[in-house]
């Protein structure tokens, strides 16, 4: 038996059958700080992988956990598995709610870390009021001389900590020699 081979591959043919319609599904999760997450489709039960960038809706794009979508299904250009795209609410066209956490939120500096002074601060590291100059200052002490893996201060700390474990483990083997 010879066998033939198609002019069209079998993903292709998938593809264009799935394009035509539009499914239905759920939000299973999505992550907003990475910008993906994943549809449940309605029909076939299958998780969807679904990209920020494929969301049809203004501003921040997100889903909410649980939120009705309507959507087409490709094939994902990596090979692995397939991703809804043109993904809008329910009825086609219709809006999406979208997630109510946004990354940072609205106060988009307050409770970060600024990397040049190290405080959690109100202020960006670029706008750093703490530290002159293009330079960084200590985490540990605040001294602009040195950075916090070399600090005195820190290390000192440190020496405290690993001489406690040793005299703990030195205490040990005495405390079992006398049956405690």
């Amino acid at each position: 038996m010879v066998e033939t081979k198609s002019t069209t591959s079998d993903l292709e043919v998938k593809k264009s059958e799935e394009d035509s319609s539009r499914h239905h599904g759920e939000c299973k999760w999505f992550n907003v700080s990475k910008g993906y997450g994943f549809v449940v489709d309605d029909v076939t039960q299958e998780d969807l992988f679904v990209h920020q960038s494929n969301l049809n809706m203004q501003g921040f794009r997100s889903l909410d956990q649980g939120e009705r979508v309507s959507y087409y299904i490709q094939a994902r250009s990596n090979g692995k598995g397939r991703e809804a795209y043109a993904v809008s609410g329910e009825v086609e066209g219709q809006g999406l709610k979208g997630s109510r956490i946004h990354p940072l939120g609205r106060k988009k500096a307050t409770g970060l870390r600024c990397f040049r002074c190290g405080k959690i601060a109100s202020h960006k590291a670029k706008n750093c009021p703490n530290v002159k100059g293009d330079g960084k200052v200590c985490y540990t002490c605040g001294s602009d001389e040195h950075v916090s893996s070399v600090c005195p201060k820190r290390i000192d700390e440190k020496t405290k900590q690993i001489e406690h474990l040793i005299e703990e483990s030195e205490e040990e083997p005495l405390k079992k020699k006398n049956g405690r």
